[in-house]
């Protein structure tokens, strides 16, 4: 953005020398449309959608799906709540490929075990995809099998108002089902995904001459890994974000990356602008950081100046080792609403993205998780996205973690890969 702004100031001064004039309104031609959206234009758009089968490829995982027309293994449930028993797509398919359990072993077959009516999935008698009581997710009526006390082993009720039921287990992950469908990518709303602008040129630069990367990842339990299903080690074992990232680099970049996770779990970025802290990273001296802190501050009080000087600790420790350092801040995605992290999300956003823009390094730029995911909560309900209810991301959105930071350094319009 910064690059950005020095070249238009350079274009404004040679049209002044020149005599260019900015056109005035009467110059203007009234009632021709800006140029309108075309989905085929896109890098991945797919025309013979009906003749499409079940993939999903580890390219697949990673690409954002924004820049095709096929959705790969989107995460929802079937919810039965408020005297309904449905389920959400974020799109209207055009097509549905194949509709999967939470192992992705099993494929469920339509007519049989679900009906797809717009955006809406039900379920006929005798289906065979399981359904999640929105009365679980209170801690009310919990399954026999999931005893309260430990969120690892059962549940456990937290939240400002005791009424959000935490937990890693099956109760939430074994009632996911994956969807892979074709849609109209005219209906992502593309202000709420990530959109190549050019702000890490150095990373580009060092990938484009096939430079290894010294990538690290600076975050708290989300950038650790969690509700990912490699971590807790179950099917289907996708990986966290951080990982996706560092293959997507290798993948669609071509080069080798030394990789390096810091992040530690409940931490904060007070805790991450500790000396002691800021020491590992220097001894690290990545080639291409980043930072995700944001979860767990607002409850110790860290989301106004504090939290901003904390993270600029972070960015001029990382540009003093190695000045041509590509900094990433990324934001994270939105807790559970009834959780006093929820409300604060904004102003950790507001701070993160004025450091990217007002910082006087170049190569420092600014993704943002939260957006895009309550544009997906209009349509899903909390745990659809969240795999432990309260604020860790299920593996859709580790995904969409990744598919977001991947287009702040690829510009996929121009580079496809095979």
């Amino acid at each position: 953005m910064k690059r950005l702004t020095l070249i238009l100031s350079a274009l404004l001064f040679v049209c002044l020398l020149v005599g260019c004039t900015p056109k005035g309104p009467e110059e203007e031609t009234p009632g021709v449309p800006e140029e309108s959206f075309n989905a085929e234009d896109l890098p991945y758009y797919e025309e013979e959608i009906d003749n499409l089968k079940y993939t999903y490829t580890e390219e697949e995982r990673l690409r954002p799906y924004w820049m095709g027309n096929v959705m790969y293994n989107e995460q929802l449930m079937v919810v039965e709540k408020d005297g309904k028993t449905e389920g959400h797509l974020l799109y209207e398919p055009k097509r549905v490929i194949s509709v999967r359990d939470w192992t992705l072993q099993k494929e469920y077959k339509e007519g049989e075990d679900y009906i797809v009516q717009g955006n809406t999935i039900t379920l006929p008698e005798g289906s065979e995809i399981p359904v999640f009581k929105d009365e679980w997710s209170r801690g009310i009526n919990i399954p026999e099998g999931y005893p309260e006390g430990n969120a690892g082993t059962g549940y456990q009720m937290i939240g400002d108002d005791g009424t959000v039921m935490y937990t890693e287990t099956g109760l939430i992950y074994k009632n996911y089902i994956h969807v892979t469908y074709a849609y109209d990518p005219s209906d992502v709303d593309r202000t709420k995904v990530k959109e190549y602008s050019g702000e890490l040129y150095g990373l580009e630069q060092k990938i484009e001459n096939k430079e290894k990367i010294k990538m690290v990842v600076y975050g708290d339990s989300i950038s650790e890994g969690h509700s990912s299903s490699e971590l807790w080690n179950h099917e289907p074992y996708s990986p966290p974000y951080a990982k996706l990232v560092k293959r997507g680099l290798e993948l669609y970049g071509g080069v080798e990356v030394e990789y390096n996770n810091m992040s530690v779990g409940g931490k904060d970025s007070d805790w991450a602008a500790d000396p002691v802290q800021l020491e590992m990273l220097s001894k690290l001296a990545p080639d291409f950081l980043i930072v995700a802190f944001g979860t767990n501050d607002p409850m110790n009080n860290l989301v106004g100046n504090m939290y901003r000087s904390n993270i600029e600790a972070i960015v001029e420790t990382a540009k003093t080792v190695n000045s041509e350092c590509q900094i990433l801040l990324v934001a994270p995605f939105p807790s559970n609403e009834k959780m006093k992290t929820a409300e604060c999300h904004r102003l950790i956003c507001n701070n993160l993205q004025g450091i990217a823009e007002e910082t006087n390094y170049l190569d420092v730029g600014y993704v943002s998780m939260y957006e895009g995911c309550l544009e997906m909560l209009k349509t899903k309900n909390y745990y659809e996205i969240a795999g432990n209810n309260a604020n860790h991301p299920n593996d859709f959105i580790h995904r969409f973690y990744a598919m977001n930071i991947l287009c702040t350094i690829f510009d996929f319009n121009t580079f496809v890969s095979t």
